[in-house]
């Protein structure tokens, strides 16, 4: 019986070793999620601008053998840039086809629905890349407006720009006849907050609602070849939005016809739904100047700066009625309060504080 006894214990040791083994053997950690740094890839052909550089931000040149052009693609990273506009601070002037108000100064108008296809055509006294840097110096990207050094004291825009100050949406529109109205039109819109962007067939209702985006250009589709000459090449500008929706991708040719530079982007892995011709066509030069600054001189020159701001830090504010300051210290003075919770951007660090806009700071530890 004694026998038995130890059989069974025997028996019962060795089935629950198992279950032993499973309670006692150490839980293996969960691998942790790196994320990996942003690494812009160079399209087919390209070659590297390594001089003209800055976070987040890479440049490319090709130099075709056949008409002597430079082409130029630049790749931007939205999740450590923030596009923004500098809006020329001149009042523009009405150039619709109404001659008896044509030189009446207008305001730029806040719009809702539809309103966007039947805006004045306007036209504004150029701004600078120097002077655009004096109003916001954190802009490395640029569209400059002087490069060229055209004579033309005024801008005529010819596509529509979406931004946004305060809680207000601003329209600026202007040079989009009715033919051109008819015509396919896209949609970049940009959305600073979540560091992604679309293209997208025109829709006044997406172009306008901040909730996709808080920037945005209307053009052509590139499939819509327009002012091109009797050889089908022109001056082109066109944007496009890498597969993952965080690459903002501009391609720039003094001489290249649609499929050039549609095809181009294609190389630098844009698809052609995701491509816009921002300038219409034959209505953009571009080159490199100083480090760090891609410049493109539109004929019909756009009435504002297009630019991308390094993002150091996103986050969100841990306690309540966080003070914002003037400057990066206790002694300068408060000019607003956050609450908890509220999500920021900085783009500055500078002794344990982030500056979270111009002329505005929150201490680094307040901010997870």
């Amino acid at each position: 019986m004694k026998k038995i006894y130890l059989g069974l214990l025997l028996l019962l040791a060795l089935s629950a070793s198992p279950a032993l083994a499973a309670t006692t053997a150490p839980v293996k950690a969960p691998t942790p999620v790196v994320k990996k740094a942003w690494k812009a890839l160079a399209p087919s052909g390209y070659s590297p601008i390594n001089w003209a550089s800055a976070p987040g931000i890479a440049s490319f040149f090709k130099a075709p053998t056949d008409n002597g052009a430079i082409d130029f693609i630049t790749r931007i990273y939205l999740p450590q840039n923030q596009i923004g506009f500098i809006i020329s601070t001149s009042t523009p002037i009405d150039l619709s086809a109404n001659t008896s108000t044509s030189n009446q100064p207008e305001t730029v108008k806040t719009l809702t629905g539809n309103d966007i296809n039947n805006f004045p055509n306007l036209s504004f006294k150029r701004v600078s890349s120097e002077a655009s840097k004096t109003i916001d110096p954190a802009i490395k990207f640029l569209w400059d407006a002087a490069f060229f050094n055209m004579k033309s004291p005024y801008s005529d825009l010819s596509m529509a720009a979406k931004y946004t100050v305060g809680t207000s949406t601003t329209i600026t529109s202007g040079s989009r006849s009715v033919p051109d109205m008819a015509l396919p039109r896209r949609m970049l819109v940009i959305n600073n907050q979540t560091g992604t962007a679309m293209i997208k067939d025109f829709d006044s209702a997406i172009f306008l609602d901040s909730k996709n985006g808080d920037q945005a250009i209307e053009g052509f589709s590139p499939a819509v070849a327009k002012s091109d000459g009797p050889s089908g090449a022109a001056s082109r500008l066109f944007l496009g939005i890498a597969t993952s929706s965080q690459e903002l991708v501009v391609y720039c040719s003094q001489a290249a016809t649609v499929k050039e530079a549609s095809e181009a982007l294609v190389l630098a892995g844009v698809p052609v739904d995701r491509q816009l011709e921002a300038d219409g066509g034959g209505s953009a030069s571009c080159g490199y100047n100083l480090p760090g600054q891609f410049f493109v001189e539109p004929t019909r020159s756009l009435p504002l700066l297009m630019g991308a701001k390094t993002i150091v830090a996103r986050g969100k504010i841990t306690t309540k009625d966080t003070n914002v300051r003037t400057g990066p210290g206790t002694k300068y003075p408060v000019v607003t309060k956050l609450a908890k919770d509220t999500p920021i951007k900085a783009f500055e660090e500078k002794e344990g504080w982030y500056r979270i806009g111009n002329g505005q700071w929150v201490i680094k530890t307040l901010i997870k």
